[in-house]
């Protein structure tokens, strides 16, 4: 049943991860952040990544340090329920794009690891090859 979830999981992100990437053949790197988080911090914890890491993320996407990155919860499923996607070109691109992410995290929300370590049980990263995708609509 985990392996079907994770099916899942992994058919949804390559649907929605590259909503700012275009219809390529190249290969390109998914990191895929889960966290257990107790259904009751589950909007404390999205409330947090939205205000104050989102802001950060966003500009490093705008700048092209980052491909596209993304939030999501899922409504049923296994316990791995908050969790945060980043696409790169490569594991280098993603690392040089980490440092810069911590740095600016460091010095414009000091607190928020902190802060949304209280919400996580347990977390878990997987690396991913992108082989194929292609561009989402436009968003609203």
């Amino acid at each position: 049943m985990k392996n079907l979830i994770q099916i899942f999981a992994i058919i949804f992100i390559f649907i929605f991860a590259a909503g700012n990437i275009s219809a390529q053949s190249e290969e390109s790197t998914l990191i895929v952040s889960f966290q257990k988080v107790k259904l009751s911090d589950i909007g404390a914890a999205n409330k947090l990544i939205n205000e104050k890491f989102a802001p950060i993320l966003n500009s490093l996407v705008d700048e092209g340090k980052l491909y596209s990155w993304g939030l999501f919860n899922h409504a049923w499923g296994d316990e791995w329920n908050v969790n945060v996607w980043y696409t790169a070109k490569d594991m280098d691109a993603f690392h040089i794009f980490w440092e810069e992410y911590m740095n600016r995290i460091d010095k414009q929300q000091p607190d928020a690891w902190k802060e949304l370590r209280n919400y996580i049980q347990e977390h878990k990263d997987n690396i991913y090859t992108i082989l194929n995708q292609h561009q989402l609509p436009p968003q609203k």
